[in-house]
């Protein structure tokens, strides 16, 4: 440091603004144990903001060329993120916007009046977290399933309640969302998604999209944003912040969970918005079971869903309850399409289908219409890509709420359960369902052309896009309720990038780093590289080339030949090695097609995109099918005098992100062990052991109390100012 007492030191702080807000924000990132970079983050922003400082010039002038503190201050000044709000001066300059936040549980039917009031607007959005809830409310509103706001319900029609969206089909005893569409309330709302646009009427008032599509420019009567607690995502959050801020909207509906509520409040202290507070109860009841399933597999029932945080674990879980049970399995989980996941939720959810039991991840938590009676968790920790975390306390609530969905269980009138496997982590999901939603901290933004475009200028001229992301990271001011959106990826992106085609424009390398690919994914990458490259060399990207030489396609073709034969034999047992890499092709295309809406004239094959992307979910859904025949086939009973199958496989040991499992000879008697530490096998009298109980994570206080009002809605709790 360049100071050498504690007079200059006082000096040091006394140049830096931190106020109240900041140092509480301080504090929460020094005690965010999943944050290990926050102190060199800290000191290295607050090092930058005191160089910059008007006040310190005189005194660093002394033992720092001239030229040194002046790019340093020009640096600092171009990565400002200090006021985020002011990056939208359309909407600062239009009227004052009021905001209704409509927050609750899982199965609230926070959404209703939403959606009712966009069905009623003349200009209207809504943009939802998936493409799939997005094409839910375009198909809902063409068709005049949504009763607007002010209109007469109907008593006698039949209520719809196979909505993905928390809403309720009815308001007492008339029905807001019919199963067969009013003439009268049909709006014509357009399609506009990432990968997909469906203009049914150029003139159209409405527009259903994803939250990431969502117009700023438009002036719009309604906005309505889903699942708005996204905001606080590292990975996604910036769209949702973007939504908040920067939407040009006479009223802007926010519906999620409570845990939003202090941070938007803090977000519209800036903009000077009006805030309204509606808060809903669940529709059913959920409890916690007293017992978990003890480890016995044998214990699952119809109507159960049993939830993982693992892709191999999902399949060896799906094998051994189909060996068991003899029912077959659905899945869900993140790396599977949409459709597919969606197409898997209908087998689930037919009573005659066969599918009676659903194992998947938390990618049930949202967007997915299941009518779950009992989640069952196999684990209460997730991998977090470097080490085993426990669920946050939003997971647990996420994931156990969607047990008992209103108007979909129709087992009874008992609600929703959850439960373990383990005993030992049954008291973990007990305490986290019983804390209060803890206040999100941080809404999370994402560097636009313009911010990058100025780093870059005050950076050398031979600085990467990736050395502009860390400015981001390292140097910027942050107020205190934001912070940049995750660049790790972003980096991963921008060195393959650098690697093929570093001579490309800033605009061509910031498009292709905002695709959706999953770089982690090697075939992916690999995808992505030669499309990069085909594209530097050539400035067009023809898809049947690029996916001829990719290693992509031949999965695909292998498996769509085991169709036309009906060759189910070939599809061996537990083998999901064509299914990853036709997950991989998928995703790829998602990528092409994203690209394509963007630079059309580049990336010009998209129908040749829709139809093998089609042809990829066609064969992904088969190869699922078959293994679930293929498992239940397989299975072996014999009964002893406690009526338990016995499987003569011996014993099989899986090693994956979760750790090893063990499966011992008792089906449904499963041992989970820590990855460096194995436990003794349990004797044929006592369950199965899970490794040591996780405490809950603490929270951190911080902010002060929103103060909310209120207007009278139907199931709101009314809270005094």
């Amino acid at each position: 440091m360049f100071f050498s007492g504690s007079r200059d030191l006082e000096t040091v702080l006394s140049t830096i603004d931190m106020d109240d807000a900041r140092l509480q924000r301080f504090i929460y990132d020094m005690e965010d144990s999943s944050n290990s970079d926050a102190l060199d983050i800290w000191f290295s922003r607050l090092f930058y903001e005191w160089v910059a400082h008007p006040q310190t010039f005189s005194s660093l002038s002394k033992v720092i060329p001239v030229s040194t503190i002046t790019s340093m201050a020009e640096l600092f000044r171009s990565a400002d993120m200090s006021d985020p709000s002011s990056t939208y001066p359309i909407s600062r300059a239009t009227p004052r916007r009021k905001v209704i936040m409509h927050v609750g549980p899982t199965n609230s039917g926070k959404t209703h009046n939403a959606l009712r009031a966009l069905a009623a607007a003349r200009v209207g959005c809504y943009a939802g977290p998936l493409r799939l809830l997005a094409h839910e409310i375009f198909e809902r509103l063409n068709k005049g399933q949504i009763a607007p706001l002010g209109v007469d319900l109907d008593a006698d029609a039949e209520p719809d309640t196979e909505s993905t969206v928390d809403m309720d089909p009815t308001e007492g005893e008339k029905v807001v969302m019919r199963k067969e569409g009013n003439p009268a309330w049909a709006r014509a709302c357009n399609l506009v998604t990432g990968e997909e646009q469906k203009v049914v009427d150029v003139q159209a008032g409405l527009v259903s999209c994803t939250v990431e599509m969502i117009s700023t420019m438009v002036r719009h009567d309604v906005v309505v944003v889903d699942e708005i607690q996204l905001l606080s995502d590292p990975d996604r959050g910036g769209a949702w912040t973007t939504a908040v801020l920067g939407v040009n909207a006479r009223e802007l509906h926010l519906c999620g969970e409570e845990a939003a509520v202090p941070l938007v409040e803090a977000m519209l202290r800036d903009t000077g918005d009006e805030l309204v507070v509606n808060r809903y109860e669940r529709l059913t009841p959920l409890k916690v079971a007293e017992t978990s399933l003890e480890g016995d597999l044998s214990k699952v029932k119809k109507g159960d869903c049993i939830v993982s945080f693992s892709r191999s674990g999902i399949f060896a879980l799906k094998k051994q309850v189909e060996q068991a049970s003899g029912r077959k399995c659905a899945v869900a989980y993140g790396r599977l399409p949409p459709e597919i996941r969606s197409e898997q939720a209908s087998l689930f959810n037919d009573p005659n289908s066969g599918y009676d039991i659903l194992i998947g991840s938390d990618a049930i938590g949202m967007g997915l219409n299941l009518k779950i009676k009992r989640i069952i968790f196999e684990a209460v920790t997730k991998y977090d890509g470097r080490r085993e975390r426990p669920l946050s306390i939003p997971q647990f609530k996420q994931i156990a709420g969607r047990a008992g969905r209103y108007g979909l269980h129709g087992f009874d009138d008992e609600g929703g359960i959850c439960t373990t496997l383990y005993e030992p982590d049954l008291p973990v999901l007990d305490d986290a369902l019983a804390v209060p939603p803890v206040p999100l901290r941080k809404a999370y933004i994402t560097g636009n052309i313009n911010l990058h475009s100025d780093i870059l200028q005050a950076l050398p001229s031979d600085a990467s896009l990736s050395t502009g992301m860390l400015v981001c990271k390292y140097v910027s001011k942050m107020h205190p309720s934001y912070e940049f959106e995750d660049v790790t990826t972003k980096i991963i992106a921008t060195d393959y990038i650098d690697n093929i085609a570093s001579d490309l424009t800033l605009e061509d390398r910031v498009l292709l780093v905002q695709a959706p690919v999953p770089w982690r994914d090697g075939a992916v990458a690999r995808f992505m590289s030669a499309l990069i490259k085909m594209y530097h060399e050539k400035l067009r990207v023809d898809l049947r080339e690029l996916v001829k030489s990719s290693e992509l396609l031949a999965d695909l073709e292998g498996v769509q030949k085991m169709m036309a034969k009906d060759d189910k034999a070939r599809v061996r047992s537990h083998k999901t090695d064509a299914l990853t890499m036709m997950e991989s092709l998928h995703k790829g295309l998602i990528a092409y097609l994203w690209l394509s809406f963007r630079n059309p004239i580049s990336f010009s094959d998209r129908e040749y995109a829709i139809e093998l992307k089609e042809q990829a979910e066609k064969a992904m859904e088969w190869y699922l099918n078959v293994l679930s025949d293929k498992f239940v086939a397989q299975r072996v009973t014999k009964p002893d005098s406690k009526v338990r199958r016995v499987e003569e496989v011996g014993r099989v040991e899986k090693v994956g992100r979760i750790g090893k499992v063990e499966k011992l000879e008792k089906v449904g008697r499963v041992e989970r062990v820590e990855k460096q530490k194995r436990l003794e096998q349990p004797s044929e009298t006592e369950p199965p052991s899970r490794p040591k109980r996780w405490a809950m994570p603490k929270s951190v206080p911080y902010g002060k109390k929103p103060i909310s009002t209120d207007v009278p809605q139907r199931r709101v709790r009314q809270v005094q100012p």
